[in-house]
């Protein structure tokens, strides 16, 4: 399980993380499949780390674990943007005289923050309780009002994520891999978010020798050390 103090870098002990963010950045190229299958991408890491497993989802176009999130958030989107795209619409019959423009403006940050926060609830509630669980809207804040601080940590580690994935495209052709990073801090704060509010976060037991490195799957331990074995 990933601590909340790794959110940022925990993905780096998978040895393959630069093939694997890699050819998840070149296949979020592809217009709408590629968003898609990193929605699919994002949902397989966190269950890799729900299971104990901290390494990330191969690259693939994961179409069918990403489309359900891909459709609720869409709509989320749109929902939250309406009363913008309203408030836009009258100040321009206006002609811009009153409040309106600042009220839209208001709204609109307001707005971004709150789809901030609702990205780990809404992506985790589609992801168990398909789109039934993604628009149960009552469902969704009951969970979050659960774990105000943590919904709160979780909305803010999302902002500084999506921050990053921005950040990209100061240099055009880094977009796809540092959304496709940021898609991976997603995962990792999702499954952080996900874990019962009243487990602790984990810790090595006092006195306890440091955990082994973390070692791919294909490599297994042998009575003369480390050597590459492929499974079955």
């Amino acid at each position: 399980m990933v601590r909340l103090t790794e959110a940022f870098h925990w993905m780096f002990e998978d040895e393959r993380w630069r093939y694997r963010i890699l050819f998840q950045g070149l296949i979020l190229l592809v217009p709408v499949a590629g968003v898609v299958a990193l929605l699919g991408w994002t949902m397989i890491t966190c269950d890799n780390l729900l299971a104990g497993r901290q390494d990330l989802a191969p690259a693939g176009f994961h179409l069918r674990r990403g489309v359900r999130p891909f459709a609720v958030g869409l709509v989320y989107w749109i929902v939250l943007g309406l009363p913008y795209t309203l408030l836009r619409y009258v100040d321009g019959i206006l002609g811009g005289v009153g409040p309106l423009g600042i009220a839209a403006q208001v709204y609109d940050d307001l707005a971004l923050l709150l789809y901030a926060m609702l990205v780990v609830p809404v992506l985790v509630a589609t992801d168990l309780g398909g789109f039934r669980g993604g628009f149960g809207i009552a469902r969704i804040a009951r969970t979050a009002a659960s774990r105000p601080a943590r919904t709160l940590v979780a909305g803010l580690l999302v902002v500084v994520a999506a921050a990053i994935g921005v950040l990209g495209f100061a240099v055009i052709v880094a977009a796809p891999f540092t959304i496709t990073y940021a898609s991976a801090v997603v995962a990792g704060v999702a499954a952080w978010w996900t874990r019962p509010a009243s487990s602790p976060e984990p810790a090595d037991a006092e006195g306890e020798p440091p955990p082994p490195p973390f070692r791919p799957p294909e490599l297994e331990p042998t009575t003369g050390g480390w050597s590459p074995t492929v499974r079955p």
